[in-house]
């Protein structure tokens, strides 16, 4: 019985070596495929990342731009705190401001990365 499956195992009669060869290419592409898409995806992801964050990948207190070209950012006025006895008509107009700006900031980065 042994011999019998010795000798199919190596013999090209019963294309067992064949077979095995067959299935270790099979394995080897499939981990040939598996490992491209593994560093495809990583790439991809870091440039989907870097599109949304650009200022991460500049130093701090920079703007986005190139390398030779960096300006200062545009930072916002910190507002005073406001202590609690104010007038609510007051504290609304503060509010009011204080959406304008971020309002004005937000269409300024749009028109920046665009």
């Amino acid at each position: 019985m042994m011999d019998y499956i010795v000798h199919n195992l190596f013999s090209t009669e019963a294309g067992v070596v064949w077979l095995v060869l067959k299935w270790i290419l099979v394995v080897a592409a499939a981990g040939f495929v598996g490992q491209f898409g593994k560093a495809f995806a990583t790439y991809l992801m870091r440039r989907t990342r870097e599109r949304k964050e650009p200022e991460a990948l500049d130093p701090p207190g920079m703007a986005p731009g190139e390398a030779g070209n960096q300006r200062p950012a545009l930072r916002e006025k910190p507002f005073p705190s406001q202590p609690a006895t104010e007038p609510p008509a007051r504290l609304k107009d503060d509010k009011k401001q204080m959406k304008a700006l971020a309002k004005q900031q937000k269409k300024l980065l749009k028109k920046l990365f665009k």
